[in-house]
């Protein structure tokens, strides 16, 4: 059985991380919550206008549940990418022994 996800960047994300990440000082000198608050909103800018994307959702056991969410996402604020991953097995080639390797799983997007 396959399991699908919600991928892509939302505003409310990159803007929680960028609270996460930004740091209060900047070498000895400790910013002022007004100057923080624009680093934040700075750090924030530029994660929306990169193209990283990052796991939105838990795991869905169809791909009609992850449509719904998407929806729900773009109703909430300022999204972009979005897009619907199932996690698949990939069979890892035999090496020149004639052992095989585990087969690993990978995120690819649904059609």
């Amino acid at each position: 059985m396959s399991t699908f996800a919600v991928f892509g960047m939302t505003e409310h994300f990159a803007r929680e991380e960028a609270r996460k990440k930004t740091p209060t000082t900047i070498g000895k000198t400790e910013l002022t919550p007004s100057q923080w608050l624009a680093a934040v909103e700075s750090r924030a800018e530029k994660t929306m206008l990169s193209s990283r994307v990052v796991q939105l959702s838990s795991l869905f056991d169809a791909p009609q549940f992850a449509e719904q969410y998407i929806a729900l996402l773009r109703k909430a604020g300022k999204s972009r990418d979005l897009k619907i991953r199932a996690k698949v097995k990939v069979e890892a080639p035999a090496t020149g022994g004639g052992k095989k390797k585990a087969p690993s799983t990978t995120w690819r997007d649904v059609a």
